[in-house]
Parts: structure tokens; C-alpha cells; sequence
């Protein structure tokens, strides 16, 4: 069997030790990849003729991806987690007390366990490449770092810096690395192992020394704090205030890697490596990281998801773009094609429109140089793929455009008409519409098979999620185009039935109107955000109300009603506080008043809801999170039913990455299988009974719940 590891000595003493799995894309640290290692560094730590180390890569735009996910998973017992951390501890302590320089020469992804073993190498020399970026992912499948991160990383770029990345998982890229002191230098892919050799060429002899410590010089307010035992309780004790409060006592993971650092620089490094391994394995059984597995499966699973059955069908390039509308959402969607070097025209009414556009891109784009994402070449080179125009011109090249404008099916059939008189007759004409229908809007377009829903999720920089809505005479070629485009802009595209709300609407208004029914019903604003924020929900019901606009929510919550009747019929509540001019966060006054970042229940809303309000309520508060949630469920399995997602997966895709739902749950129907179809049912048909019809179960619920099946079960979504 071919190894993964593979060893070169060259002339001047200079190994290269190169990770390449066998029938692989990427390397992975399985147990028999860390055991080849293993063996690889003791032979070269027993050859005196060896006087430098490079660690690199045979496989292009990865390092090492992380861990084996499998092996994570199958952990079902904390001490087998234990055990398997504690190996690779042993295991990267030896390549770090190695006596001569040891360089990893990191080109592309590097990250959980490909990070921890870049971090016990001496030095770390990484490439400018788009593709190279560094990080501590582990909190984000439930566990915490295993090999050393949590011990390594702080030392090396001081505990703020590293606690910021441990305990969030953010990825690092390569500039930043280079100013934290992550990487010693920042070089083209080009001259990659040139520079290394040179590097080591330079270190390597009877000389070296084993730098200790950071790679920076730290200033001093960081030496007060990062040095003194002071100094660094007022750092842990902020950074548990902070991660407690994000993480509301949903994730376990970040707190106990904030506990194995912490404790690291008290009892010292070898005391916290036992502590973190115990840790790892702590943290490995739990359902959170067991679920959160799922979600990161749930993305592999899209990202290789074509759109379409047939594999003989390949999607069209798409090299130039065009966005009609240029307002917030316009410019978002066109600051993603730039981003990703695609030129991209916008057209709106008159230039103060395109100059708003513009803004908005040019936005996007300082964010992440402030970031350290990109710098101030690769800003400027990105915006000038950005152009504006009131006219048609420039669109007669265009492989596709978006159309972004107001949510009215007329204005949107006139647009594409008029666009179509000079867009070739292979471009694709792309709806960003949140709840219309595409096959209606194709009766306007002479290549109906060319016409297609992409409706991006605000802000578009931000969220993850597209959803490719294929009308009835949409093609499977511009579907699988737009699901590509979508992959290449950096999206998860899903793929939905054209039916009102589609996908992600059509799950969350019922559950935005449920929830301000049960204000009518005498349950207070607060009350029903404060339970759904404990649900988990990244905002409760009414902030996002607000966010999202209260007169576009009873808009769609309208074309819902339409199109389903009263069991989708929308609350009194929001057409008044529509009547009352209170339209949310667009006008800093919703269901809350907005001053800053402070939000109070403004009088104007309680005298609304008093108005309206059904009297005081006897309603539990299991009962309000229940109706909440089972609303949501309920939909889901009608949306089945109706074929407008053909699995449950992509149901589940669509509302962790288009509505936050808790990812620690693993995702909507997969927290109803862990409820139980029968229990889900008897509850439905309680609240039917006591609250309206709006309740009755779904058949696909019934029939479930009677066969005993759950949603992912083999035939469950059969």
C-alpha cells in the first residue's frame, strides 16, 4: 500500500517530508496517517545526515484539511477521545523537540489537526494564494482542538489572539497570519519550497536554537496583560463572559477549550495538553458535536449536490454578469461576482441608484480588507470588475443576470422583457425574487427554459445560502449553471419547487405570524423572543421581523394567504403596526424602538397590541415554544409532500444556513425525528384542537407517525 507520507533527502541535509494520501483530494490525519508520520519523523530523527525538515504537500490548494471527520464521529466513549488525542500530543511533542529546524511550507487549506501540526513545526512559511487559509475550526463540529492547539497557538500569537480564533474557529488568511506572527513569511505558490529551502538553508547548523514563544513583538498593554498572572485572569475572565454569552449554554465546546488554556498557562503546558485531551474526549460523545457532525456533512453534501439528475448535463460558463437593481442587495450580489473575478454590469433608473450599489459593494470589500482578507491591490483590482449603467449597453455580452428589483410581478415581467432585447440568446435571466413565481414570471420571456429563481438571502455577503427555484420549463442546463455559479460565489445552493415562499419563506411566515398570534393571545413581545433565543434561534421572532421589514413580511405573509388559505392568514398585529407606520429597523421603529444598539418596547407597540390582544393568556411556556416550532415542522412536511424539496436534507440545509436555525440541533427534521413523528403529531392535533386548524398535521406527519418512521429514516421521506 502506497504511503501517505513520503520522504526526500536531499544533498545539502534538507528533508522534505510530503503528505499525499493515496486516493484522496485531500490529506487527512486518520489514526494510519499519524502513525506514518510518526514513523517518518522518528527515521529522520535517527539520520544524523539530516540537518533540516520541510513539510509540505503533493496535493494543490491543500495542506492538510483536519482530522479524519469519520474517526470524530465514531468517538462514543470520552476515554477511546482521550486516547486518540493523547497520541497525537505524543506524536507532534516529538517533531517539536527535534533538534534542527523544522519548516512547514503551507499552501492551501490548513486547518484543525493540519494546523495543530503546523503549529509544533519551528516555522511556518504560507503562500498569498486565495485558497490558503489557516484555522482552529474544531468548536464548530463540537469538539476542541486535540493535538496541542489550544497549548500551541496562544504561545505563539499571544492568548487574546489565539483565544479570539480557538474559541470561534474563524479562519485566518495568509497576510493576517503573517502580522500575528503565525507565519513567518508570505510568499507567491510559485517559489513556495524555493524560499523554504532558502529558509532552512539560513536557520539550519550547530547553531540553531529552538525560538521559544511568540514570533512578535507584543506592545505594552499586551505585555501587561499576556505576562502578568493579573493580567491574564482579567483576559480569562472577560473571554468567559463574552463566550457565555454567545454561546447561551447551547455549545459546551468553546468553554472547555477556554478551560484547557486557561489552565495550560497556570499548571503549564504539559499539564494542559492531559487536560485537553480529556477535554477532546469530553466533548466528542456529546449530541451537540454529534449534530454538528451532521451539518458538516449536510454542507458536504450540497457542495457536491449538481442541481440535477442527469450527469450527462454540464452548466455554461459564466465569465461576465449583469445585476438589474442596484439598491443594497444589488450591490451585494454584484460585490460577490467581483469577488470572484467575474466583470459584472449594474443597471438601475438613474445614477444615484448605481452610486448606492456601488456603495454598498465598496463596503463589502473594505470589511475584509480590514480584515486582512484582501489588501488594498487586491480591493481595488476586485471594485474595478464593478461597473454601472442606466442604459442597456454592456449587457449584450452578459452569460447571465440577476435581477434584483422590486417585488412586484409586473415590474419584474416589464424588466425582463426589456433586458431580453439585447441579452444573447444563451444568457440566463435570474430572479431574486423572495416569494413570486418564476414559471409566471417566464410567460414574459421568449426562452422561458432560460429563466430561473437565484434568490439570495440579506445581507448577501453574509449568508450562505441561494435557492435555485426551477420554474416548470426551466432546463436542468441552467440549473446546474446557476448551481455552479452559486458554488463559485461562495453559496450553498439548494434546490426548490416553484410554489409561494418556495422554500425558506414558506417555513418561516408561518412561524414569524405564529409568533405574533401569540401576542394577540396575550403573551408579551419580550416573552416570545426571550423563549426562542433559548431555543436557540440566532434572534427572537420580532427582531427579525423588524429586520426584515414589517411591511415586506405582510407582503409575503399576503402572497402566502393567497396561495393557502387561512391556515396561512396573516395577523391582525402586523397590518396594524404596518397602518402604524411601524415598519421596523428600515425606520428605527418595529416592535421595538431602536436607538443605537439599545431596543426598547415602545409604547406605540403596546398600544397596537392592546387594541388586538385576545385577553391574558393561560398559555404555557413549553406551549409557545411548542406552536412556534411545530409550525415550522408541519410546513416542512408538506413542502415534501409536495415535491418542492425532493429530501429532507434539503430542507434542513436551507434553514441552518437561510434562517440560523440552531445547528446544534442538526437542523429542522432532524430535531423532529429526535422529538418523535408521534409526539409531533398528538401535540398538532391538541393545538388544532385549542388554537385552529392552522395545527392539523400533515399527512406525510400522520402517516409517519402511524409506521413508526422518522424523517431520515431509509423510507422516511418516501
Amino acid at each position: 500500500m502506497e504511503s501517505p507520507v513520503n520522504v526526500r533527502i536531499r544533498e545539502d541535509g534538507i528533508a522534505v517530508l510530503t503528505f499525499d494520501l493515496p486516493g484522496e483530494k485531500v490529506n487527512k490525519l486518520t489514526s494510519a496517517v499519524m502513525e506514518s508520520f510518526s514513523q517518518a519523523v522518528n527515521d529522520l530523527a535517527a539520520n544524523h545526515e539530516v540537518r533540516a525538515i520541510i513539510i509540505n504537500s503533493a496535493k494543490e490548494g491543500i495542506f492538510i484539511a483536519g482530522a479524519d471527520i469519520r474517526e470524530i464521529e465514531g468517538i462514543s466513549e470520552p476515554h477511546h477521545g482521550e486516547e486518540l488525542a493523547r497520541r497525537g500530543q505524543i506524536i507532534l511533542d516529538r517533531l517539536e523537540s527535534l533538534p534542527i529546524p523544522v519548516i512547514a511550507a503551507i499552501d492551501g487549506v490548513c486547518l484543525g489537526g493540519g494546523m495543530e501540526l503546523a503549529l509544533a513545526c519551528h516555522y511556518r512559511i504560507v503562500t498569498d494564494h486565495p485558497k490558503t487559509v489557516l484555522g482552529q475550526p474544531e468548536v464548530k463540529l463540537g469538539i476542541i482542538p486535540g493535538f496541542g492547539g489550544t497549548q500551541r497557538l496562544p504561545r505563539l500569537i499571544g492568548i487574546q489572539k489565539g483565544l479570539g480564533y480557538i474559541l470561534t474557529g474563524k479562519s485566518i488568511y495568509p497576510k493576517k497570519a503573517k502580522k500575528l506572527g503565525l507565519a513567518d513569511d508570505v510568499v507567491p505558490r510559485e517559489i513556495l519550497m524555493d524560499t523554504a529551502i532558502v529558509f532552512a538553508k539560513k536557520t539550519m547548523g550547530p547553531g540553531w536554537r529552538r525560538t521559544e514563544g511568540m514570533h512578535r513583538k507584543m506592545d505594552l498593554m499586551e505585555t501587561l496583560l499576556e505576562t502578568t498572572p493579573l493580567g491574564r485572569k482579567f483576559i480569562f475572565k472577560k473571554a468567559r463572559e463574552q463566550t457565555e454569552k454567545q454561546t447561551r449554554g447551547h455549545y459546551p465546546a468553546p468553554l472547555k477549550a477556554l478551560d484547557a488554556v486557561e489552565q495550560g498557562f497556570l499548571q503549564g503546558m504539559k499539564e494542559g495538553l492531559v487536560i485537553e485531551a480529556r477535554y477532546l474526549g469530553e466533548t466528542a460523545v456529546t449530541p451537540v458535536s454529534k449534530n454538528l457532525i451532521r451539518v458538516f456533512y449536510l454542507q458536504e453534501e450540497f457542495k457536491k449536490d449538481r442541481g440535477v439528475a442527469d450527469a450527462g448535463i454540464e452548466p455554461l460558463p459564466v465569465r461576465k454578469a449583469g445585476v438589474l437593481g442596484a439598491g443594497v442587495m444589488g450591490g451585494g450580489i454584484a460585490e460577490l461576482f467581483a469577488e470572484r473575478e467575474i466583470p459584472v454590469r449594474m443597471k438601475d433608473i438613474n445614477t444615484a441608484a448605481i452610486a448606492g450599489g456601488l456603495r454598498a459593494a465598496y463596503k463589502v470589500l473594505t470589511a475584509k480588507k480590514k480584515k486582512r482578507i484582501i489588501d488594498r491591490k487586491d480591493l481595488d483590482r476586485k471594485f474595478g470588475q464593478i461597473s454601472g449603467t442606466t442604459e442597456k449597453t454592456g449587457f449584450t455580452r452578459a452569460d447571465l443576470v440577476v435581477e434584483a428589483v422590486v417585488e412586484k410581478m409586473e415590474i419584474k415581467k416589464a424588466v425582463l422583457r426589456e433586458i431580453e432585447e439585447v441579452l444573447p440568446p444563451h444568457a440566463i435571466f435570474a430572479t431574486n425574487t423572495s416569494s413570486l413565481s418564476v414559471t409566471e414570471m417566464a410567460t414574459a420571456s421568449r426562452n422561458p427554459e432560460k429563466i430561473v429563481g437565484m434568490h439570495f438571502f440579506n445581507p448577501v455577503d453574509k449568508m450562505p445560502l441561494v435557492e435555485v427555484i426551477r420554474g416548470e420549463k426551466t432546463s436542468d442546463e441552467t440549473v446546474a449553471t446557476v448551481v455552479a455559479l452559486s458554488k463559485k460565489l461562495g453559496k450553498t445552493p439548494i434546490v426548490v419547487g416553484d410554489r409561494e415562499g418556495f422554500l425558506v419563506n414558506r417555513i418561516l411566515m408561518p412561524y414569524l405570524n405564529e409568533g405574533a398570534i401569540l401576542v394577540e393571545d396575550g403573551i408579551g413581545i419580550r416573552t416570545v423572543d426571550r423563549l426562542m433565543r433559548g431555543f436557540g434561534m440566532p434572534m427572537g421572532v420580532f427582531v427579525l421581523l423588524d429586520a426584515i421589514g414589517l411591511d415586506v413580511a405582510f407582503k409575503v405573509a399576503g402572497i402566502l394567504h393567497e396561495a393557502f388559505g387561512d391556515r396561512m392568514r396573516p395577523s391582525v398585529i402586523l397590518s396594524k403596526m404596518v397602518e402604524a407606520g411601524r415598519l421596523g429597523k428600515k425606520n428605527g421603529k418595529g416592535f421595538y424602538t431602536y436607538k443605537g444598539k439599545e431596543k426598547i418596547v415602545a409604547a406605540e407597540t403596546e398600544k397596537v397590541i392592546a387594541g388586538v390582544r385576545k385577553g391574558p393568556s393561560g398559555i404555557l411556556e413549553k406551549e409557545i415554544t411548542g406552536r412556534l416550532v411545530l409550525t415550522m415542522i408541519n410546513e416542512a412536511a408538506m413542502i415534501l409532500e409536495e415535491g418542492i424539496a425532493d429530501r429532507p436534507s434539503v430542507i434542513d440545509a436551507g434553514m441552518i444556513f437561510g434562517t440560523g436555525f440552531p445547528p446544534f440541533r442538526g437542523g429542522l427534521l432532524r430535531y423532529a425525528d429526535t422529538l418523535g413523528l408521534a409526539t409531533i403529531r398528538k401535540d398538532l392535533e391538541d393545538y388544532a384542537g385549542r388554537f385552529g386548524e392552522r395545527f392539523k398535521p400533515a399527512a406525510r406527519i400522520i402517516e409517519m407517525a402511524e409506521e413508526g418512521r422518522t424523517f431520515y429514516s431509509p423510507q422516511g421521506s418516501g
